[in-house]
């Protein structure tokens, strides 16, 4: 093999002439042009929810329901004898649900020498804040939809002067009372979806998504694709594609399920934590009081400053439409 040729003598080389970060560096340093986020920013549910106005700060809304059916033999107690005379009968009324639109904001400040700079991959500093944080103010609602526990319920006045309780709290799915159910393995089983789901049609519903924390999902395509289910396939032996997913479910009940994946859905090791829900998303609405929006402050220094953000609430038109299983663990 031939040898390391020689260091040429007194050669002025790169270092020589020094790079960055060397302070006495002349050669130019090597920044690409770009920026890369790589927090996700998908929040599925908030995102395709139906859009509606939320005209006060407590935003309300009403239920009914019809006679209930007892079936079986005391089915025939639902005839009515002929020539029979006026007898009233109990009627029932609407009864009405309350959520709280919650504030959620992110405060930008930015100062005017650094947007008069030249950052790699951003036009302009404080417009690259602005944008982040509408995305940041999305996973803050998305994260309250789906959270459980105590703290899912709606809070609408605040204790003494505390900055923590001095703001109403909107209730997510769970705190508006929706369909619930544990499991006692703490794992996701196809059993306990039927089971829901059953409930479910039962109801009345007419669910259309399952929604999975990631950690549920990898349980659920686990078990579906195990013992030879055959669910695990090659697609075209020319593709060398291998397929372990399950996008579609159906249940014995006729009801057809999109399999989502949402990353804010809790879940953890306490027998407490959710797992999935399984619900109508036409249900769902994000009621506005405030849109999304941008609201630039004035000027009071050498600096731009404004405020990102959206005053909303959700609306599930009737809580039974949706429904959580708990106690699922990762």
């Amino acid at each position: 093999m031939p040898g390391t040729p020689a260091f040429l003598t007194n050669a002025f080389s790169s270092y020589t002439a020094g790079f960055f970060p060397n302070a006495t560096g002349v050669n130019h340093e090597d920044l690409a042009d770009i920026v890369t986020i790589l927090d996700s920013f998908q929040t599925p549910l908030f995102s395709s929810s139906p859009k509606i106005r939320a005209k006060d700060v407590v935003h309300s809304w009403t239920v009914d329901s019809l006679v209930a059916l007892s079936g079986g033999t005391s089915a025939s107690s639902y005839g009515t004898t002929e020539a029979a005379d006026f007898s009233g009968d109990v009627l029932t009324g609407p009864s009405r649900i309350m959520n709280m639109c919650q504030i959620f904001s992110r405060h930008v400040g930015v100062s005017d020498r650094e947007r008069a700079a030249n950052p790699a991959g951003i036009r302009d500093m404080y417009e690259h804040q602005v944008m982040k944080e509408f995305k940041n103010i999305a996973r803050f609602c998305e994260a309250r939809i789906w959270q459980t526990g105590s703290g899912a319920t709606a809070n609408t006045s605040a204790s003494g002067n505390s900055a923590v309780a001095n703001f109403p709290k909107m209730a997510g799915i769970s705190g508006l009372g929706c369909t619930t159910a544990g499991t006692a393995c703490g794992q996701v089983t196809t059993a306990d979806i039927v089971s829901l789901s059953q409930t479910l049609f039962n109801n009345g519903a007419e669910p259309d998504s399952i929604w999975f924390a990631p950690g549920s999902k990898s349980q659920f395509v686990n078990q579906t694709i195990s013992a030879g289910s055959g669910n695990v396939r090659n697609i075209a032996a020319t593709d060398q594609r291998l397929v372990a997913n399950v996008d579609v479910f159906e249940t014995p009940f006729n009801q057809l399920y999109s399999i989502i994946t949402d990353r804010f859905i809790p879940m953890g090791a306490a027998s407490g934590s959710a797992g999935y829900y399984i619900g109508d998303r036409s249900m769902a609405k994000i009621a506005f009081f405030r849109p999304p929006q941008h609201k630039p402050m004035g000027k009071g220094g050498d600096h731009t400053r404004g405020i990102v953000l959206m005053d909303c609430t959700l609306q599930l038109d009737h809580p039974s439409s949706w429904a959580l299983m708990s106690g699922v663990t990762a």
